[in-house]
């Protein structure tokens, strides 16, 4: 799968959050459909990262102890970003300058969040794997941030 399939795939899933579901079967068929996107792009984003890292098999194990604990952690991130675009979603026909400002500060501290999480994990890479594998990471991991965020913000309309 290429990283424009998995972009749209994390697009999809923040569509169907923008959609505010109305009943709980809705809520509950749209939770479904989100756990299930996530596993899927999970295991196509696992194949992607291990194609472009290119590691040796003795620092394959190394990496994906780090990495892994790494997801967990961008997993509470993507919630709450998703949780951000369902309340933009909720709110954009009557948008006003107090949510706009909560949803800019949730965005923002989002972004902290995973920059803190990037540079921790960026040590333990360089710590375990030297600092070109390391730095390599950080590549695939921007890469594939911009690509899933140029997909979900180019679907997303601007504030009115």
């Amino acid at each position: 799968m290429t990283f424009t399939k998995l972009a749209v795939l994390f697009s999809l899933a923040c569509a169907a959050f923008a959609q505010a579901p109305s009943s709980a079967t809705e809520q509950q068929s749209l939770k479904k459909y989100t756990d299930l996107l996530r596993q899927d792009i999970r295991t196509e984003k696992h194949a992607i990262v291990d194609a472009a890292m290119a590691l040796e098999p003795a620092d394959k194990a190394k990496f994906w102890g780090i990495y892994d604990g790494y997801e967990k952690e961008l997993k509470a991130l993507w919630d709450a970003r998703l949780a951000n675009i369902k309340k933009y979603a909720e709110n954009y026909d009557k948008m006003t300058d107090s949510v706009a400002d909560q949803l800019a500060a949730t965005a923002l501290k989002n972004d902290q969040q995973r920059n803190a999480i990037l540079q921790k994990v960026y040590g333990q890479m360089k710590s375990a794997l030297g600092s070109k594998n390391a730095a390599r990471f950080l590549q695939v991991e921007n890469t594939l941030e911009q690509l899933v965020g140029l997909q979900v913000n180019s679907s997303l309309p601007l504030i009115q």
